[in-house]
């Protein structure tokens, strides 16, 4: 009998042990989960700012970690609150993870965090009084609510491993595009569509003399002179193109035709529809 009890009582620490070291993997994944959720910055100071978030969630409590994980990943989507750079000239990026689920998924899914968090609890502060060594049937009893628990705890482990997963695969696939020359055409286009010199080309555009809905391309030009002239300076720095009639079919945001004149011909441009 005693050297039964005692494997008993060898059972029951063992899985203590082994349910806290899965709780601090639980949270060690919700901490690297929430490095992820949110990266911004420039090239010169994302890096700090990422480290600087990680730091901040080395101490949050698991209760701390499971509201953040809740509004920072499971909350509806809001207007993003991103800092203005210091610096308007260098690029600034930011990127937010959000997982979309249907209401009855996500709120099993707060429910199981709930759980989660009451179990950790339960281990670290409140176990003692199922620790009962000189009773074989409330250490069995102990052994099996430790498995039950281990089962929940792990269950959670492998949702939230999956979800860093592929957190981390889009961050990469991300990176790996902007680091191409797809990607850098890709900003670069969006730098010429966000122009001012594109948007007042637009304006323009938007309200033609033209019965038939074109604009001359030289006329909108004249306008967009007279109202702003900095729009038009230094485009080849800025865009890589000096003639406006190649970075307005650059920018994918107007159709454009030829008209023959008597002699020569003349540019037209008007707003792609559903653009």
């Amino acid at each position: 009998m005693d050297d039964a009890l005692k494997s008993l009582k060898d059972e029951v620490l063992l899985k203590m042990g082994r349910n806290l070291l899965l709780n601090q993997q639980v949270e060690h994944l919700l901490k690297a989960i929430l490095g992820l959720a949110r990266i911004e910055g420039t090239p010169s100071d994302a890096a700090a700012r990422l480290e600087a978030r990680r730091a901040a969630l080395t101490t949050t409590s698991m209760g701390g970690l499971q509201r953040r994980f809740r509004s920072e990943l499971l909350a509806p989507e809001e207007h993003s609150q991103n800092r203005e750079p210091v610096d308007p000239s260098q690029p600034f990026i930011s990127t937010a993870f959000r997982f979309d689920l249907e209401p009855a998924d996500r709120e099993a899914l707060e429910a199981d965090l709930d759980a989660l968090t009451a179990d950790r609890n339960e281990l670290a502060h409140h176990f003692l009084p199922r620790w009962q060594p000189d009773s074989a049937s409330a250490l069995t009893e102990a052994g099996a609510h430790l498995d039950r628990q281990r089962e929940r705890i792990f269950a959670m482990h492998q949702r939230l491993q999956s979800m860093h997963g592929s957190m981390a695969e889009t961050l990469q696939s991300a990176a790996n595009f902007w680091s191409s020359d797809e990607g850098t055409a890709a900003i670069e286009l969006i730098h010429l569509q966000s122009s001012r010199m594109i948007e007042l080309f637009s304006e323009v555009a938007a309200a033609p003399k033209r019965a038939d809905g074109w604009t001359d391309l030289s006329y909108a030009s004249s306008v967009v002179q007279h109202r702003e002239p900095d729009a038009l300076e230094n485009r080849k720095e800025r865009f890589g193109e000096e003639n406006l009639k190649a970075l307005v079919l650059k920018s994918g945001l107007f159709e454009v035709a030829e008209e023959k004149l008597p002699k020569g011909t003349r540019t037209l441009i008007r707003p792609r529809e559903g653009i």
